[in-house]
């Protein structure tokens, strides 16, 4: 009878337990949200660093709007080339899109 209690013990523990801690935070799907929209907001625009310095432009998105496409230069700019950077890495700062962390330099090796 003991064993059962505990086998039966266990198994909630198990279901239930496992089923609270798989569950993501409200604040991590919130913030997921967050990022898809301004990214997708984003797409189309120019992109700018932290300094202000254009980067070049987000042409779109993708793995369901984690990823964002930029088109580094202009297409028609020696060099020019796509790059993705995560669609988190983007916000909005004065009407413009800006790229948080990696800067022009670092984008110009990306893609490649």
């Amino acid at each position: 009878m003991n064993t059962r209690i505990l086998s039966l013990a266990a198994s909630l523990a198990f279901t239930f337990g496992g089923a609270a801690l798989a569950q993501p935070a409200v604040s991590t799907a919130t913030g997921q949200a967050a990022a898809y929209s301004v990214a997708s907001s984003a797409v189309g625009r120019w992109l700018y660093d932290l300094k202000g310095n254009r980067i070049g432009s987000v042409r779109k998105l993708e793995d369901g709007g984690r990823t964002a496409v930029v088109m580094v230069g202009s297409y028609f700019q020696d060099g020019s080339h796509e790059a993705r950077v995560p669609a988190s890495a983007l916000s909005v700062a004065d009407g413009r899109t800006v790229l948080r962390g990696d800067t022009a330099l670092a984008l110009n090796t990306a893609g490649r």
